[in-house]
């Protein structure tokens, strides 16, 4: 296995809609540079059948980074699925890599894959995997761009924004300590940086309309969920975790099941917030399925 290093430039700028003055352009250009990791298995050749692409989000406390050999969300496949798959991650749109799925980081990650696609002998028809907030990552760029994706696996994600922005967690420990006005207000203070909000306080739905995993492409009726996934979807879930709360992700899963989509929940029995061979090797065999 060896590391590819690039950068892709996006476009930090984003009109909301919220004016209808004619007169002024609300819209318009301002470069950002996110650096970007790609790992090709030993037996990657130039020519010859095309290998399996993965793009893998890291979570909040993970980054790409050339200069510290950091590979982000790459290492969590294991090394053998790095040894089937090529699979790139980015660093993101914020300095500290935190970039929470937002319009700026989607655009980036597909800068990302195109590249990608047009410099490796690699498939286009992208897996997508990512754990804990990557979560969010990697489920708002399948969102944003379904047709490119196949199918996705998550480790323990992310999924409801406004659950997490709401209850003001933090990053680790209990979900009663996260929830405790008293323990700060991290994640909600960098969600509201990230979306745009105006206030730190305060939900603003429109900045997040179609970036909030758990309410895009969902309707209630009859106080049941439906989310219209577009691709199948498996995520692996210990129910011991005390960062990502278990229970929304089955909800999340749930309501995909419910509008008629393959989605299944992996319960890892008495498992927490990390990773262990079994679901590695589960992901592959899980991916495999589309190849």
């Amino acid at each position: 296995m060896r590391y590819e290093w690039f950068s892709v430039t996006y476009n930090k700028r984003f009109d909301f809609c919220f004016s209808d003055s004619p007169e002024e352009t609300l819209d318009g250009y301002e470069e950002g540079v996110s650096e970007a990791c790609l790992s090709l298995p030993d037996s990657y050749t130039e020519n010859g059948a095309p290998v399996p692409l993965v793009f893998s989000a890291h979570g909040s406390g993970g980054r790409v980074c050339r200069e510290e050999d950091v590979h982000g969300g790459i290492k969590y496949l294991g090394d053998a699925n790095l040894e089937k798959y090529a699979v790139f991650d980015i660093h993101g749109t914020r300095p500290d890599g935190r970039s929470y799925g937002n319009r700026r980081y989607v655009f980036a990650v597909y800068r990302a894959y195109n590249y990608v696609i047009s410099h490796y002998n690699v498939d286009p028809r992208l897996f997508v995997s990512g754990g804990s907030m990557g979560g969010v990552c990697a489920l708002n760029f399948v969102n944003t761009f379904p047709s490119a994706v196949r199918a996705v696996g998550l480790f323990y994600p992310r999924t409801n924004l406004h659950e997490e922005f709401i209850g003001g967690m933090r990053e680790h420990g209990s979900f009663d300590s996260q929830r405790n006005p008293k323990k700060g207000f991290y994640l909600r203070e960098v969600i509201a940086d990230q979306f745009g909000f105006s206030q730190n306080l305060a939900w603003e739905p429109e900045k997040t309309a179609g970036f909030d995993p758990f309410n895009t492409r969902t309707v209630t009726i009859d106080g049941k969920r439906y989310t219209f996934f577009p691709c199948p979807i498996k995520v692996w879930h210990g129910d011991s975790d005390v960062s990502v709360d278990f229970r929304t992700a089955r909800e999340y899963i749930a309501g995909i099941r419910r509008a008629g989509s393959m989605a299944e929940l992996r319960v890892m029995r008495g498992r927490g917030h990390s990773i262990n061979p079994v679901m590695q090797e589960e992901l592959g065999l899980w991916f495999d399925r589309f190849i």
